[in-house]
C-alpha cells in the first residue's frame, strides 16, 4: 500500500519543493503583486551590494590617505634632518674659520752671505787643466770675467765646427776626446767660455736679483695699463670700447687653436698679426706710452728702426701682453702632459717678437713676456726657496688656491710645462734666418747656471721639476749650440745636481734617470 500511486503524489506534494511548484503552477503568478514583490526584493539586495561597495571604497581611501600622511611626514622628516646637517656643517666652518695656525719664524737673514764665502777659495784651481769641467763649469770664480757679454757669445759659437757637435751623440769614447781638445782653449782664450759662467755668480745680495726685480716691476707696469684701459674702453664714445675686447678675445681662442705641422698655423698667426697692426697703426686710435716702462732696459734710437721714438700706442703694449698670457697659459695647460705641444707655441713666439714692425729701437719687446715668467716660475731667473714654508712657496711661484696652495701635483704640471716651454723659446735656431733672435740661448744656459749652482741647503723639488722639462727633449739643441761645454752641463745637472737633492725630493730621481735614457741614445755622462 506504501508504493501506491496514491501515496507516491501525497509524498510529492508535501514535499519542499512542492511550494514552489505549487506557487509558479499558479495562475496568479503573473499577476501585478507578485511583480511588484520580486521587484522590492531586488532592489533591497542591490541596495545592499552598493552600500558594501561604497563602505569599501571609502575604507581604500582612508587608507590611501593614511599612506600620504606617512609619505609626507617621512619627507619633513628628511628636509629637517638635511637642515640640520647643513646647519651643522656651517657651524664647524666657522669655528675653522675662527681658527688661526702660527706662522713660522722667519728664516734665517745671515745665511746667505755665508754660501759666496768658500767660492774665492777655489780660484787657484784653475790652473789644472780638467778641474773647470770635472768639478763645475759654471763656477765663475774660476776664470776671468772679460768685461762684455755679447761678443762673448758669438766668440764661442763662432769656435765650435760641425764635427765637435755632430760627434755629441757618437760612441762613448768621443766625447771625452772632444772635451780634452777644447779644455785648452778655455783656459787660455776667455772667448770661449761659455756665457753664463761669464756671469759673477757671487755677486752683492743688492745686485743679485736686479734682473728678476726689474721684470716684476714691468709686471705691475702692465697690471697699471689693463685697468686704465679696461677703464677706459667702458666709457661711452670710446673707440676702445667693443674692439679691445674683440681683439683680446681673437688672440686668446688663436694661441689655444696652435698645433704642429707645417702652415697649420698661418691662419691663427695671421689673425694675431693682424690684430697687432691695427693698434699699433692707430686703426683703433689709443693714448701713447712711454716704453720704456716695459724693457728691462733703456735703448736708444737705433738707425733704420721702424719705431724710434719713446713712446708707443697703449693698445698695442696691452695686446702684446696679452699674447704673453695666452703663451704662458698655453705652456701651462698642454705641455705639462705632453712637452712635444710646446714647441708651435714656440715656433709663434720668435716669430711674433723677431717682426721688426712690432720692435721697439731695433730690439724686441719680449721682456713683457719674460715679466710673466718671472712671477709664475722665478727659478728660472735664479729665485730660490723651500717647497715647505709659506715664505719658500711665494719665492718660487707655488700658486695660490683661496687661503691655501694648490696640490704639489698641480704645481709640479705647472711648473713641467713652463720648463719645457722656456727651452722652446730660448733654444730658437734663427742661423737661417735674416731675423735677430729675440731671446738668445744664453738665456736659457743662465737659466740653468742659475739652477745647477745653488747650494746644497737651497735646493728644492721644483728647481729639479724644472730643470728636467729645460732638458728633456732639448738636448740635441742645447748641444748644438753650446758643443762639448753642453756635455760637461748636462754632466754637472743630470748626475751632481741630484746629489745635492734632499731625501725626499722624488724629481731629483727622474734626473738621474735621463742619464740612463740619454746613455741608451749615445750620450755617455757617467
Amino acid at each position: 500500500m506504501t508504493n501506491s500511486p496514491s501515496s507516491r503524489k501525497s509524498q510529492l506534494l508535501s514535499s519542499p519543493e512542492s511550494g514552489l511548484i505549487s506557487r509558479f503552477l499558479l495562475d496568479g503568478r503573473n499577476n501585478e503583486l507578485n511583480h511588484q514583490n520580486a521587484l522590492a526584493a531586488a532592489q533591497a539586495e542591490h541596495q545592499r551590494v552598493r552600500e558594501a561597495a561604497i563602505r569599501v571604497y571609502e575604507l581604500h581611501e582612508l587608507r590611501e590617505e593614511h599612506q600620504r600622511l606617512l609619505e609626507l611626514e617621512r619627507k619633513e622628516q628628511e628636509r629637517l634632518r638635511a637642515e640640520a646637517a647643513i646647519v651643522e656643517e656651517e657651524r664647524r666652518l666657522r669655528e675653522l674659520k675662527a681658527k688661526t695656525v702660527p706662522k713660522l719664524p722667519p728664516e734665517p737673514v745671515p745665511e746667505p752671505p755665508k754660501k759666496v764665502e768658500p767660492v774665492p777659495v777655489q780660484q787657484p784651481v784653475a790652473a789644472k787643466p780638467q778641474e773647470p769641467i770635472k768639478q763645475n763649469l759654471f763656477q765663475t770664480k774660476q776664470q776671468p770675467a772679460p768685461a762684455a757679454t755679447t761678443p762673448q757669445v758669438n766668440g764661442f759659437l763662432g769656435a765650435q765646427t760641425k764635427p765637435a757637435t755632430s760627434n755629441l751623440f757618437a760612441s762613448p769614447t768621443t766625447a771625452p776626446k772632444v772635451e780634452n781638445r777644447l779644455e785648452p782653449t778655455k783656459l787660455t782664450t776667455p772667448a770661449a767660455q761659455p756665457p753664463a759662467a761669464q756671469i759673477p755668480m757671487a755677486r752683492p745680495p743688492a745686485q743679485k736679483n736686479a734682473l728678476a726685480d726689474r721684470y716684476v716691476e714691468i709686471h705691475k707696469e702692465l697690471k697699471k695699463l689693463r685697468q686704465v684701459l679696461q677703464a677706459e674702453a667702458k666709457v661711452p664714445g670710446s673707440p676702445l670700447k667693443g674692439k679691445m675686447g674683440t681683439y683680446r678675445r681673437e688672440i686668446r681662442v688663436s694661441i689655444g687653436q696652435l698645433t704642429a705641422g707645417k702652415g697649420a698655423n698661418a691662419q691663427p698667426i695671421a689673425k694675431i698679426t693682424m690684430a697687432l697692426t691695427d693698434a699699433l697703426t692707430g686703426k683703433v686710435p689709443s693714448a701713447p706710452i712711454e716704453v720704456s716702462r716695459f724693457t728691462v732696459r733703456p735703448r736708444e734710437p737705433a738707425a733704420g728702426a721702424a719705431n724710434n721714438d719713446t713712446t708707443l700706442p697703449s693698445l698695442f703694449i696691452y695686446l702684446l701682453n696679452i699674447c704673453a698670457k695666452g703663451i704662458i697659459n698655453q705652456f701651462i695647460n698642454e705641455c705639462s702632459a705632453n712637452p712635444k705641444a710646446a714647441d708651435p707655441i714656440g715656433v709663434f713666439t720668435a716669430h711674433i717678437f723677431s717682426q721688426k714692425e712690432f720692435q721697439w729701437r731695433g730690439a724686441s719687446l719680449i721682456d713683457i713676456l719674460m715679466a710673466k715668467f718671472r712671477v709664475v716660475c722665478p727659478v728660472l731667473f735664479g729665485l730660490r726657496g723651500s717647497d715647505k714654508t709659506e715664505r719658500g712657496r711665494q719665492a718660487i711661484g707655488w700658486k695660490k688656491d683661496g687661503p691655501g696652495y694648490i696640490t704639489e701635483q698641480t704645481h709640479n704640471d705647472r711648473m713641467t710645462g713652463l720648463g719645457t716651454g722656456f727651452a722652446s723659446i730660448s733654444l730658437r735656431d734663427f742661423s737661417k734666418t735674416s731675423k735677430e733672435n729675440p731671446y738668445k740661448p744664453v738665456n736659457y744656459w743662465q737659466a740653468l747656471a742659475s739652477i745647477v749652482n745653488s747650494p746644497p741647503n737651497e735646493t728644492s723639488n721644483t728647481q729639479y721639476v724644472v730643470l728636467r722639462a729645460m732638458i728633456e727633449g732639448h738636448e740635441q739643441r742645447f748641444l748644438t749650440f753650446y758643443g762639448s761645454a753642453a756635455i760637461a752641463a748636462l754632466r754637472l745637472a743630470l748626475v751632481e745636481f741630484p746629489k745635492k737633492a734632499p731625501a725626499n725630493a722624488a724629481a731629483a730621481q727622474s734626473l738621474r734617470a735621463m742619464v740612463e735614457l740619454l746613455r741608451t741614445e749615445g750620450l755617455v755622462l757617467s
